[in-house]
């Protein structure tokens, strides 16, 4: 049993941080659901490394043009956004997260991202390949939003690009340069815990984070076909459904 809660919820990072519906979300409500939260911070850390490698194995061709030229427009945009997320996130993530990680909140917020994502219903396609710098702080800003559980970083990141002018493919692949150092930024200060169950649940931890590496790498394609598409508001019902779903969930649980 705890070999499949492993494997579910390694599947459920790796889709759920990569497509528009929070994958810090869908972790605070399984795990409140499924009363899994014992292997602690370092089984998340695993989760992150998983997803980690679906974005590098997926954007190696850019990423390594990036790294021959590191000089450039795309690079110096990403470090403004970084510099942009860094303030909020941090100060989210040391005083604030603990505050609003409960289930409640959480749910809350997935309704949010829901109303996020079909904000973009009916733009048109930008003009724009790449980010100017004052487009790149601004969406900065919105993935430092993305640090409260059940606030979509993709979500936020992709739709505040779209509303900047940014044509689909390109607030999609920048959205996922992002992503590198904010997931990095994620291990390293819940890597501090890692110790934390790692002798007695290596095996939960390597095949959560392999799950989260093979589901990461899917849902990536599958969100690049919607994004150039224009649908990526149809993630909006997934995201009200499952925030009412769980307030049916409490009001049940509350009667019984």
């Amino acid at each position: 049993m705890e070999i499949l809660k492993a494997v579910l919820l390694g599947i459920i990072q790796g889709l759920t941080e990569f497509l528009p519906i929070s994958s810090s979300g869908h972790l605070v409500i399984f795990k409140e659901v499924l009363k899994y939260k014992e292997l602690g911070v370092g089984f998340d850390v695993f989760l992150h490394f998983g997803t980690l490698l679906a974005i590098l194995f997926k954007f190696r061709s850019l990423i390594f043009e990036l790294l021959k030229n590191p000089f450039n427009s795309l690079s110096l945009s990403i470090v403004i956004a970084c510099l942009a997320t860094a303030p909020g996130g941090l100060l989210v993530h040391f005083f604030l997260k603990e505050v609003f990680s409960s289930g409640t909140f959480t749910s809350l917020m997935l309704f949010l991202t829901g109303l996020f994502l079909f904000s973009t219903r009916k733009l048109k396609e930008g003009r724009k390949d790449l980010p100017t710098f004052k487009d790149a702080f601004l969406i900065g800003i919105s993935q430092a939003f993305a640090v409260l559980p059940g606030l979509s970083r993709s979500g936020l990141t992709i739709s505040t690009g779209l509303h900047l002018g940014l044509k689909r493919k390109g607030a999609f692949y920048f959205s996922f340069l992002l992503a590198i150092p904010a997931i990095l930024g994620a291990m390293f200060f819940e890597g501090r815990g890692i110790l934390s169950g790692f002798e007695d649940s290596l095996k939960l931890f390597l095949l959560g984070g392999l799950s989260a590496f093979f589901s990461g790498y899917v849902s990536l394609s599958f969100l690049l076909k919607k994004v150039q598409s224009g649908e990526l508001y149809q993630f909006a019902p997934y995201c009200w459904g499952l925030s009412l779903a769980f307030w049916i969930y409490k009001l049940l649980e509350s009667k019984f």
